[in-house]
């Protein structure tokens, strides 16, 4: 019974005997240390070789070593490893006698071509949306410089004591360009392995990732434009049906934690607790239900949350998890005092708005649990899945594409020496790897021939005419016309003309307010340059009312 008690105490309350840690303070200290609700402050393997288990007599030598290894004065010591580790001899012995975990295949199936298939398809999709690649290299030299995932990355010893780093995201890197040359607008793609760390002495998995990113624009406006691109690519390899959008706001993320009282201090615990137990799990559906009797008891001991919190966030999973247009006037009824929640409120209505119009209106959830992907995406952040099964039954979800808005990384990366302000940025991760097909022989569809004229659908009056705008781009975007707009709600003349001329676009599609209100016939400037698939996309989206919409086109010089 005393061993229970002890037992006990020590794993609901982390507490052990008042005697013993008297006694033992070190090793009191230790497993206290061990038995951290949180994996990533409970000290590593190597940590506890280094500094609490007792020293072993080489490790006195080795020290030695490592210290005069890290003098920066004399580098002979170093070299002297170096050379020693890269010794060819050395390097044979070793490959006679493998590590367990090389032992095992590594063969896979050649999927050369269908990856390749599936990159032409991508770079089709960014390409209509008018983005330039922007190659990231796959592998540099570490600067010193540390971010949030540099403890994550890969890193590689050449034989000259350099130490490189293998690309781990494709995002930092450009938002360094960007901030490096002062862009304020800009649309980019690039399509890359990502390499992340294996077990033990296996090589590096790799991953081949899409990203498409927009810098400047409004908010929500440039928001829906990534989901859409996202969309118009997943739907080349997914049923519409399967796809499911989820979508948080950071600050309706801390609202709820603020509504449900957990305190600030266990925050970031609860939300990787959840979002490794909970969130993998669709909203409102039976197998995310079923998770709240084993969820319960582990907030209550292992992160040591009071009743009341833990019920509050399971009310909070019931009631605003779900359908976005139910549970966001759920979330203004409950959160109406909270200013910040609701500005994130009215961000997700206008988000919502435009993605209306194009036609995204099916299987869009908010989920105020589910935190951000990265730890640079801030306001606004999505997750695109797609249903695996049965719709009635259970089914599985595959993690498809994450984004979400990421101007704290821009404004971080940003050279305060200069007068502007640093742009917003918007950008979406796509995992290409999945869309392989089960069948290996299956076809994953080849790109259309690609047009080379980029088109600008401006606007004259009415108030910007936004919905009119991104309308016409969707169809231009069907029709496999290299379109965009931009993405402001109301841009002047002036304002439209210079984002033609920075973005090198020649063809500029103006919708007037006098040809929404005049009965004039479609008035057509002189654009004999123009492929004839623009003036047929044009005729057949507004062929039922040409009597009441005007066009004009220009040309820029």
């Amino acid at each position: 019974m005393e061993r229970h008690l002890v037992l006990t105490d020590l794993k609901q309350k982390g507490e052990s005997p008042v005697s013993w840690s008297t006694q033992f303070p070190g090793q009191s200290n230790l497993l206290r240390r061990l038995l951290c609700p949180s994996p990533s402050e409970r000290p590593s393997a190597i940590e506890l070789l280094q500094n609490d288990l007792p020293p072993r007599m080489e490790d006195e030598w080795l020290n030695d070593v490592l210290r005069m290894i890290q003098t920066p004065e004399d580098t002979y010591v170093y070299d002297r490893v170096i050379s020693t580790i890269f010794n060819e001899d050395q390097l044979v012995a070793k490959m006679q006698c493998p590590h367990e975990s090389s032992k095992k295949s590594t063969y896979k199936n050649d999927n050369s071509e269908l990856l390749d298939s599936i990159i032409e398809v991508s770079k089709e999709v960014f390409k209509r949306h008018c983005a330039k690649r922007f190659q990231i290299s796959p592998l540099h030299t570490l600067d010193g410089k540390f971010t949030e995932n540099s403890g994550k990355t890969v890193k590689i010893l050449t034989q000259g004591g350099e130490m490189l780093e293998l690309c781990y995201e494709l995002r930092t890197p450009f938002v360094m360009s960007v901030a490096a040359n002062q862009l304020s607008s800009c649309k980019r793609y690039e399509i890359s392995w990502v390499h992340r760390r294996a077990v033990g002495h296996s090589t590096p998995y790799r991953f081949l990732q899409g990203d498409f990113d927009i810098i400047g624009g409004s908010s929500p406006i440039t928001h829906a434009e990534v989901i859409k691109v996202a969309l118009d690519l997943v739907r080349r390899f997914y049923n519409s049906k399967a796809i499911v959008i989820r979508l948080n706001h950071s600050k309706l993320a801390e609202a709820v934690c603020s509504w449900a009282g957990v305190p600030q201090e266990r925050r970031q615990n609860v939300a990787e607790f959840l979002s490794s137990t909970l969130v993998q799990y669709c909203p409102n559906k039976a197998d995310r239900k079923s998770q709240w009797s084993l969820i319960r008891g582990q907030l209550l001991q292992d992160l040591r949350l009071s009743e009341e919190v833990v019920e509050k966030l399971h009310k909070a999973d019931q009631r605003f998890c779900g359908s976005a247009d139910l549970v966001l006037a759920r979330l203004r009824g409950t959160l109406f005092y909270d200013k910040s929640a609701c500005k994130a409120l009215d961000d997700l209505s206008t988000f919502l708005k435009c993605l209306r119009v194009w036609s995204v209106e099916e299987h869009i959830a908010i989920d105020v649990l589910m935190p951000p992907s990265d730890y640079y995406y801030t306001d606004l952040f999505f997750q695109i899945y797609s249903k695996e099964g049965s719709p009635a039954s259970s089914s599985h979800e595959k993690l498809l594409a994450v984004g979400g808005r990421y101007d704290m990384l821009m404004e971080n990366a940003w050279d305060n020496t200069h007068k502007t302000k640093p742009p917003g940025a918007v950008g979406v991760s796509i995992a290409l790897e999945k869309f392989l097909p089960n069948n290996p022989s299956s076809d994953v569809g080849l790109p259309r021939i690609e047009n080379s004229i980029s088109v600008l659908v401006c606007s004259k009056g009415g108030g910007g005419l936004l919905n009119e705008r991104m309308e016409l781009v969707a169809e231009l975007w069907e029709a496999n016309i290299k379109a965009q707009f931009v993405p402001q709600e109301d841009p002047s003349l002036q304002e439209q003309y210079e984002y033609a001329s920075d973005h090198d676009i020649k063809c500029l599609v103006f919708i007037t307010e006098a040809g929404l209100s005049q009965t004039d016939l479609v008035k057509v400037l002189d654009c004999t340059f123009l492929l004839g698939r623009l003036l047929e996309c044009l005729v057949r989206k507004f062929s039922t009312s040409l009597k009441n919409i005007g066009f004009c086109f220009s040309i820029l010089d």
